[in-house]
């Protein structure tokens, strides 16, 4: 009885190890090193997948032993982070941008004239679009006017719009089919003149007479941009973006493409709070299906520092008694803020000079007051009276920034603030310590669509090509690295109250992420730049690979 005893006390384990099935994966990579950007910024081996979800990550041994998978790929110690999250972009504002001339990079007036004159060779158009000059990088910094197009393009109407997109240059001919003339007057714009006489430059609203008389693209030719656009934007690691300003006809496009599976990359929508885009948001709410997510109002309260349009509360230091100006009135704001409260919806509100800042902060502290977790955002968040900076912790208000803003215009900020308003200005470090966070993004196609730019700049304040001087103290706006990972995974999706599917490494989450040939978090900062992306995975399956 007794040996009968010991039999079963052996045997039994056997019986039910022998009975036990590991869980099956589809994948799993192993011998990596993944950063999850969890609460606890834990580091990990392995992560095993299943149906575009993440079972488990967690040690080599567990995860190999604790999963029945064929596919298993040995990660050869490359970092992995979740895919990256661009938090303020245009998707088909650059996806427009490839089929234009690229004004981008242009030293002087006569290099975009130049560059029309080739693209007008290769691609005759009964419209010549384009974008991407900035006239700060030229010897003469003034403003061009459209003499010399209007002499090489006489019958072609044309506009070319400043890399911010917040002033374009058109010709004549387009000024005329826009019915624009020296008494022409727009609200929230400029129409510039010298001598009495149009030079062609327009500001802000202004931009948009002629932009309404530019022939809309048919669906088909758009989608067929969109798409090109997207691989490039995985080929940066980008799995996630958020499409900062959507028209009504857009959102309708969109949301059929997505529901037809024509585009994958996740969308996180902000629409314009136009009529047609009120009432579909007061009647439908929020939209959450197949990668696009609609939950927001894109506000636009003033323009860009660098076309003199952003509103401050003095005068620039280069222009006298030029303060800039509001695009909308205070009014009309406030009723989109109260309406986007009352139907649950985001604000995310484009500020660049300290006196739309200080406006729409004044209207959110109205509007939400102290609220818990709203979530509202300030977009750009570029110039901060010292004052108004403890209102981002005081209300909760997330700021939303592009760091290569900042390397792109530090060489000519000074001229236009002067020197006692730099301390409010591009402050990341300073918001994100008010904050508790900061998302991170691109503004693409007004920046370049890299995202690991985007993290060189904010942890360096340099410009790619900037040579590095060993004796010259950091910066105290940079971001840590582990501020400028997390701006560009976890809280850009926490922002969105997408935390729960994506922006970390953890069961459950969708199995997005990139791998990259070198650890950024740990590689010297000339070597951020020599990285490069090896994969992207989006739901668990190769949307790029770099071999």
């Amino acid at each position: 009885m007794k040996n009968y005893k010991l039999t079963v006390l052996f045997v039994l384990p056997l019986l039910l190890l022998g009975c036990y099935q590991p869980d099956k994966a589809d994948m799993i990579i192993h011998n990596a090193k993944i950063y999850t950007c969890d609460e606890s910024f834990s580091i990990q081996q392995a992560i095993a997948i299943k149906d575009g979800k993440i079972l488990q990550v967690g040690p080599n041994r567990e995860i190999l032993n604790g999963y029945d998978c064929s596919n298993i790929i040995d990660g050869a110690l490359r970092p992995i982070y979740p895919g990256f999250y661009d938090a303020h972009c245009h998707f088909w504002g650059y996806a427009n941008t490839l089929r234009e001339v690229d004004l981008n990079g242009t030293k002087s007036f006569n290099e975009v004239i130049s560059r029309i004159i080739a693209f007008q060779k290769s691609n005759p158009t009964a419209w010549i679009t384009g974008r991407g000059w900035d006239q700060n990088l030229w010897d003469d910094k003034s403003f061009p006017t459209n003499d010399s197009l209007n002499k090489r393009f006489p019958n072609t109407p044309l506009l070319i719009r400043r890399v911010d997109g917040h002033a374009a240059l058109a010709n004549q001919k387009a000024l005329e089919l826009a019915k624009i003339d020296a008494n022409t007057q727009v609200e929230g714009g400029e129409i510039l003149m010298e001598n009495q006489k149009l030079t062609g430059l327009l500001i802000d609203n202004a931009v948009t007479l002629v932009v309404d008389k530019i022939p809309t693209v048919n669906a088909t030719e758009k989608l067929k941009y969109l798409q090109i656009a997207q691989t490039k934007l995985f080929e940066q690691g980008l799995t996630s973006i958020n499409d900062a300003g959507v028209t009504a006809a857009e959102r309708i496009q969109f949301i059929q493409w997505y529901q037809n599976g024509d585009l994958k990359i996740k969308d996180y929508m902000m629409l314009f709070p136009t009529p047609e885009n009120l009432e579909y948001a007061l009647k439908h709410g929020s939209y959450d299906s197949l990668g696009l997510h609609i939950n927001s109002f894109k506000l636009i309260a003033d323009g860009a520092l660098g076309s003199r349009g952003a509103c401050l509360l003095n005068p620039y230091s280069d222009k006298h008694n030029h303060f800039g100006s509001l695009l909308k009135n205070e009014e009309s704001m406030s009723k989109i803020a109260e309406i986007a409260k009352n139907i649950n919806f985001q604000l995310n509100t484009h500020c660049i000079g300290d006196s739309a800042n200080r406006t729409l902060l004044k209207i959110y502290q109205q509007t939400i007051g102290q609220e818990l977790d709203h979530r509202w955002k300030i977009e750009h968040a570029q110039i901060i009276d010292s004052v108004d900076m403890a209102f981002f912790q005081y209300l909760g208000v997330i700021p939303s920034v592009q760091p290569t803003h900042y390397t792109s215009d530090k060489d000519w900020i000074e001229t236009r603030l002067g020197k006692d308003r730099l301390k409010g200005a591009y402050a990341y470090n300073t918001l994100f310590n008010q904050a508790g966070l900061i998302v991170l993004g691109t503004d693409f196609p007004i920046e370049n669509i890299s995202v690991l730019e985007t993290f060189y700049a904010a942890v360096t304040r340099r410009k790619k090509d900037e040579p590095v001087n060993i004796n010259e103290p950091k910066d105290k706006e940079c971001l840590s690295r582990r501020a400028a990972l997390m701006g560009i995974t976890y809280w850009p999706a926490f922002s969105n109250f997408e935390e729960d599917k994506k922006g970390s490494l953890a069961t459950g989450k969708d199995a997005d992420f990139v791998i990259l040939t070198k650890d950024i978090m740990e590689v010297p900062e000339d070597e951020i730049l020599k990285t490069f992306i090896f994969q992207t995975y989006l739901n668990g399956e190769v949307v790029y690979n770099a071999e």
